[in-house]
């Protein structure tokens, strides 16, 4: 960069000394000559110059040195977005990071053989996924991970609603990118044919040795030795290990093999242990005068107890009304496997009963291509209940649900165009007139018929900083100085509580029975000041203890007949639907009973780890030989339940006859 800029101030400084020589010689014909020999030498000067300078820069060491120089500055870029100084990471995780880079370079250098618009290009892409990442990160609180690829559609159809403020750290890798990609146009430019054979045959040679790297990396452990691609939270592991590292990592954990000892003979082996006689099944008929209860299921978007992390006073109580119920009512905690996002797979846990911590990715964006047994076509299988019907007044195509439904046994899906949108709370259909249609929809069925029906609500979707919204009874923290969006969302969880006594009110008069869950999907994104001022600490400083405290939600199943009451501490979303049918009487599938006969001894298993029935939390990369053998079992269980195909157990996983 040196040597250029000194060649271009050098070729300035002649061409003004020419042009003076010039003037000066003007009218002295007996001085041409030697004018002219001073000329054709200063000529020769500047080409021996330009000869030496085009030699270097284009020498394969000078040229290594630009290609190593812009992969480092790359990672110092991404990690810049995140606030993250490179420094402050092991040496082997730099070199890893930026050995990551490289490959990808190499690509981009064999593609257009030529170092100047390759570099180009990747700064320009790197420039662009750290700006992105900055949004995302500042939305949920970690930034894009691999398996968001397969959910960009519906991250475009929120997008909308968030809070596009910079800071400090946005300023610096945007700033540093922008010269790091300034510096690219001053690399040398390419001074062969574009098709030259010889250096064709180079760059294919270049492209050949990065693709044998992505593969060795690929099918070694020597490279993500000590790197887990699904961390207790994506933020932790982004810090941990740095953005594109992380990212590689992540990757690798997309696709799903077959579980150690797996095959379809002990999936059967395993699941045949909870055969029954059609005489040993539960069933309520006979009760609540021969009717099956009528089902509402709730998944609420970013209901929690924010309590559960440590003490925080508002000036009113949020969840009043859902503390005040004790009768007739089974409430508890749930640990979910997501935080911040990815409501889908909350809801896909729930409805099938298979957990996230052997899954990576979005099932509904993933896995789910055909008829899938669940929780539904168990309802539906049960006499009373004809049909089954979805509700979530937002797009249908947000992750995949308007595919997806009709392979769960949903037979209708009201999404936003059957909302009136008269009061929206911010840009969200509110809670009220969300369960306004749950009323409007039991009111319409068949009479005699039990109505089976599945709501996934939107009005406390983040972000919480719609500062245009007024809220009727507001809710602020007294305890110590919370930003707006925490208040907001305390707010908006109060029109929640408030909404939830309607509906229940209204239940309450009814003379068929019903029994209403509801849970939430997982706790909101929160500025990072939130959790220093509740929990003392940075959330990327949490130990997984902590990490658990973030992903807990609350469940509750009410009933307007008589259930036995129950309060459960500590249990996950995937063991909700066997509780749901326990407690509504139902039948129960094979697989049904063998969850129900795991959470006797594992009562709380997530992604981020599971507890064992002494309430001891446990990574799954430790040593538990007392459940490693359970956990295994619902591995192989859920292999063939999911990625069966043809060979999937389908008798167990359905109720026979």
């Amino acid at each position: 960069m040196a040597a250029a800029t000194a060649m271009i101030f050098g070729e300035i400084s002649l061409t003004k000394l020419e042009n003076g020589l010039e003037k000066s010689t003007e009218n002295k014909p007996a001085e041409n000559m030697q004018y002219q020999a001073e000329r054709n030498g200063t000529e020769e000067q500047r080409q021996d110059r330009r000869g030496r300078w085009q030699k270097i820069s284009h020498h394969p060491l000078f040229q290594s040195f630009l290609f190593f120089l812009v992969s480092g500055m790359e990672f110092l870029v991404l990690e810049l977005f995140f606030g993250v100084a490179f420094f402050q990471y092991e040496l082997v995780i730099i070199c890893k990071n930026i050995a990551l880079l490289m490959g990808i370079n190499l690509i981009f250098v064999g593609l257009f053989h030529c170092l100047r618009p390759a570099m180009k290009l990747s700064v320009a892409l790197c420039l662009i996924v750290g700006i992105a990442n900055y949004f995302v990160n500042a939305f949920r609180g970690y930034g894009i991970v691999f398996m968001d690829l397969y959910a960009v559609k519906t991250a475009m159809q929120v997008a909308g609603g968030y809070d596009y403020s910079i800071n400090a750290d946005f300023a610096a890798g945007t700033v540093s990118g922008m010269a790091l990609l300034v510096l690219c146009f001053f690399f040398p430019r390419r001074l062969h044919p574009y098709r030259s054979p010889k250096f064709s045959l180079i760059s294919a040679g270049g492209v050949l040795v990065s693709l044998v790297f992505f593969f060795w990396i690929t099918f070694d452990t020597i490279f993500f030795q000590d790197v887990s691609g699904l961390t207790w939270d994506h933020s932790i592991g982004i810090r941990e290990y740095g953005y594109v590292l992380y990212f590689a990592a992540n990757a690798g954990k997309a696709t799903v093999g077959e579980p150690y000892g797996y095959s379809v003979e002990k999936a059967d082996e395993i699941l045949s242990r909870y055969e029954e006689d059609s005489d040993g099944r539960q069933s309520n008929q006979g009760e609540n005068g021969g009717q099956q209860p009528n089902l509402i299921l709730i998944m609420n978007e970013s209901f929690s107890d924010l309590s559960v992390l440590g003490q925080i006073q508002t000036n009113q109580e949020v969840l009043s009304y859902y503390n005040s119920l004790e009768e007739n009512v089974i409430k508890g905690y749930a640990k979910s496997s997501v935080y911040g996002g990815y409501t889908a797979n909350s809801e896909f846990e729930f409805l099938t009963g298979a957990t996230k911590a052997f899954l990576p990715g979005s099932p509904y964006l993933q896995y789910i291509d055909d008829y899938l047994p669940n929780l539904i076509t168990t309802i539906k299988q049960q006499q009373g209940y004809e049909t089954a019907i979805a509700v979530h007044p937002y797009y249908p195509s947000g992750y995949n649900r308007n595919r997806v439904y009709p392979l769960l046994g949903f037979d209708e899906f009201l999404s936003l165009d059957a909302f009136s949108k008269q009061n929206p709370v911010r840009s969200y259909v509110g809670d009220s007139e969300n369960y306004q249609k749950i009323i409007e929809l039991y009111e319409q069925k068949e009479e005699g018929s039990s109505l089976c029906l599945f709501n996934v609500t939107m009005q406390n979707h983040n972000p919480y900083t719609d500062s245009e919204y007024i809220f009727e009874d507001p809710v602020y923290v007294t305890n110590f100085s919370a930003q707006s969006s925490v208040n907001q969302y305390f707010s908006l969880m109060k029109m929640s509580d408030d909404a939830l006594q309607e509906l229940i009110s209204y239940f309450e008069k009814v003379d068929e029975p019903v029994l209403i869950l509801l849970f939430g999907d997982h706790q909101p994104h929160l500025p990072d000041s939130f959790y220093r001022d509740v929990m003392g600490t940075d959330p990327d400083q949490f130990t997984q203890e902590q990490v658990m405290q973030k992903h807990t939600v609350p469940f509750m199943i009410w009933a307007n007949y008589d259930i036995e009451e129950q309060t459960i501490e500590n249990t996950s979303l995937n063991y909700l639907p066997t509780l749901l049918l326990q407690t509504a009487g139902l039948e129960q599938t094979d697989y049904d009973r063998f969850l129900a006969d795991l959470q006797k001894t594992i009562p709380s298993i997530s992604a981020n780890g599971y507890y064992d029935n002494e309430g001891t939390l446990h990574s799954f990369s430790e040593e538990d030989p007392e459940r490693e053998e359970l956990i295994r079992e619902y591995k192989i269980v859920q292999y063939n339940y999911l990625f069966g195909g043809e060979e999937r157990l389908d008798r167990h996983f359905e109720l026979s006859g």
